[in-house]
């Protein structure tokens, strides 16, 4: 009888435990159901308005968009050089640059207009530039980018330092540039003066009271020689006791002129040349440079610099180069056999 009565408890207990497990199981799939529930309805609530209809954009308004864009572009591009050459203008004319205002800008338009129109009244009654009072930059230059920009106090790009340099070249081929002249030297700075460099020989007096300067080491290839300048003279031209016939080529010739001829001074001195060495072209070549190095005792400083820009004073070093070991010539060499 107790060991039915044991049975009997042991079974109600295993009984109460599994139902214990089911009730557990079953709470937490329902709250795990509750859950799902949950999250499905909040992303059908959040879900709703992505289901909005986007509206198309039809290939015209792109266009007009587009052009629009390009046009802001442009003008804010168009205003801010505008605001550049305001100021740019206002230091050319002196003003200052922050007070400077649309009013001024066109008060000098006006003047501008009215000297355009001067130019035309003078022309119409017959009243021309004069020639003779053109402006000449000959030995001078345009300032360089560097101190243009400490003058004008502005910041200037390569673009606009060209643009400066072309419209200034502009102006001057004006004909009545040379009433501005003050205005474009401002702007120049004479060529770098190499000829002070040179040290120029006073001339000597001869016994017939007459000026003369001699110039030694007169080098061209292999020749090598000095020439006498004598002021005033007759023109008389004598190498090694001969006259310019010593040279037969013409070519030659026009070499020992050209310094005359350049300088203006053909017919008003006589030249002495004794020479020796080298040939016919090394020879008028060595008294075409000590004719010229002697001319700038007789002229002024600014024939001397048109001088040197022409190449006159520069001592020519180049000969003949010899020739190399191994080949025919100089630079030629020989031709390659294969057998």
């Amino acid at each position: 009888m107790a060991l039915a009565l044991r049975f009997g408890i042991n079974q109600l207990k295993s009984h109460r435990n599994s139902v214990q497990n089911v009730c557990r199981i079953s709470g937490s799939y329902v709250e795990q159901m509750q859950e799902r529930r949950c999250y499905g309805t909040e992303v059908t609530v959040q879900a709703a308005p992505l289901a909005v209809k986007k509206t198309k954009v039809s290939k015209a308004m792109k266009a007009y968009l587009e052009r629009a864009r390009e046009h802001d572009e442009f003008m804010k591009t168009q205003k801010f050089e505008y605001q550049v050459g305001k100021r740019h203008l206002a230091n050319m004319m002196g003003e200052d640059p922050e007070t400077f205002t649309q009013e001024d800008v066109d008060d000098i338009v006006e003047e501008m207009n009215k000297l355009y129109d001067l130019e035309e009244r003078m022309l119409r009654r017959g009243i021309h530039a004069d020639p003779n009072q053109k402006v000449d930059l000959t030995g001078f230059q345009w300032l360089p980018k560097d101190q243009l920009e400490k003058q004008l106090v502005e910041f200037l790009n390569d673009l606009e330092y060209t643009n400066f340099t072309n419209a200034m070249d502009r102006l001057i081929s004006l004909p009545f540039s040379y009433k501005s002249r003050d205005f474009f030297t401002k702007f120049t700075k004479p060529l770098l003066d190499q000829t002070k460099q040179l040290e120029i020989p006073k001339p000597q007096f001869d016994a017939d009271g007459r000026q003369y300067v001699t110039i030694y080491e007169c080098l061209r290839k292999t020749a090598r020689g000095d020439v006498t300048i004598r002021l005033p003279g007759t023109g008389k031209i004598t190498i090694n006791g001969q006259d310019i016939t010593y040279f037969e080529e013409l070519q030659s010739r026009e070499q020992v002129l050209f310094p005359l001829i350049f300088a203006e001074m053909l017919g008003k001195v006589d030249v002495e040349a004794n020479i020796a060495g080298g040939g016919p072209s090394g020879q008028a070549g060595a008294i075409r440079w000590g004719i010229a190095m002697g001319l700038r005792s007789f002229v002024d400083q600014e024939m001397i610099e048109s001088m040197r820009l022409a190449g006159l004073l520069q001592r020519d070093y180049r000969c003949r180069e010899r020739k190399k070991f191994g080949q025919e010539g100089a630079r030629r060499k020989y031709t390659w056999k294969k057998r």
